[in-house]
């Protein structure tokens, strides 16, 4: 008996985007429950040669919160993907109907005290910096005296000293606390904006005790080659590779952990005026090299081949779910093939 072991983050991707292809009702009746019987191979076979153009021609685009499994199966399978260019594309639309320039209608309406820090910071992480300055100069203003407001002022052009950035991280035994706000991603990068090597030592001590040594390592590793540079043991380069590894770990409902990250790098890397910095890091994330089709997935295209394969011998197909793969095999399904795959 021929047969395909096939991990299940790559069935269950193949399925999702099967899902989509239209005029292959044999594909959806049969590869969900269970397997297809030997009459209808030769209807199932043209079908998957549909499913095989149709991937070639269809965008491995992949919408929240509706594909959040394909999502996941893909970081399973290694394949790249970022949300970020999808953030992107939706942010220069916005702008080019200079949505954040008037904010009027549905938008003031909902949101009347303008958008929220995450939506400055991202359109600003994309070009918008012009948009969104006079809204970052009035959140600035309605959270007087946070950490946000110091944030949001940088990035609309105020100078921001590193002295006024220590005094919001306090001491690093502070780090400690369970509840402390706003944050450790967002603090712990404060212990750093200027070269002094025991209080930055100490806070990544406390940050390591908090959360354990594996505590978003790219992070840890960024803030561990400033350590170096000052200490002239690391050079500027290994800096700016640390920092680049860094920031393509933060996802858009982390965005505002970027501030403080682009800051260190203009601080220590770069000059560059604040939006200049932010640019910059939203160029490198809108470029991680993401599948441009679903047929440049080859997990994807590994499972269309093993259902081509066992269909042409013309015996059957049986699909199995096993503990963490999924079992193909020329032979007649199981007699009213279940529906666990639905």
């Amino acid at each position: 008996m021929e047969s395909r072991h096939l991990s299940a983050p790559a069935w269950s991707a193949f399925k999702a985007w099967l899902l989509k292809s239209r005029g292959v009702p044999v594909s959806h009746l049969r590869l969900l429950t269970g397997g297809c019987p030997a009459e209808e191979l030769p209807a199932l076979a043209k079908e998957l040669e549909r499913v095989r153009a149709d991937f070639k021609k269809r965008p491995n685009e992949v919408a929240a919160p509706a594909d959040e499994g394909l999502r996941k199966d893909y970081a399973a399978l290694g394949v790249p993907w970022s949300a970020w260019g999808e953030v992107a594309r939706e942010v220069q639309r916005d702008l080019k109907r200079k949505r954040y320039a008037r904010w009027t209608g549905a938008d003031a309406l909902e949101f009347p005290e303008g958008p929220s820090v995450e939506d400055l910071v991202t359109v600003v992480l994309f070009g918008g910096v012009e948009q969104a300055r006079p809204h970052l100069l009035r959140r600035a203003s309605l959270a007087a005296g946070s950490l946000e407001a110091l944030w949001c002022r940088w990035l609309a052009g105020e100078p921001l000293e590193p002295q006024t950035l220590r005094a919001f991280a306090g001491s690093p035994e502070r780090l400690a606390e369970p509840l402390y706000a706003p944050g450790l991603e967002e603090v712990l990068p404060l212990f750093f904006v200027e070269p002094d090597l025991a209080r930055a030592e100490r806070a990544l001590e406390v940050a390591s005790a908090q959360r354990g040594a594996s505590w978003s390592p790219p992070l840890m590793d960024f803030l561990r080659s400033l350590l170096g540079l000052w200490r002239q043991d690391a050079s500027v380069d290994e800096v700016r590779s640390r920092f680049d590894a860094s920031v393509a770990t933060v996802s858009p409902s982390q965005v505002t952990q970027l501030s403080a990250l682009a800051y260190l790098y203009g601080r220590y890397v770069e000059a560059l005026p604040p939006h200049a910095l932010l640019e910059r890091v939203g160029t490198r994330l809108e470029c991680i090299a993401v599948p441009a089709r679903v047929a440049d997935v080859q997990p994807v295209m590994d499972v269309l081949a093993a259902l081509e394969a066992l269909t042409a011998m013309g015996l059957g197909l049986r699909v199995e779910q096993r503990p963490g793969e999924v079992l193909l095999s020329a032979q007649e399904p199981e007699r009213g093939g279940g529906d666990e795959f639905l």
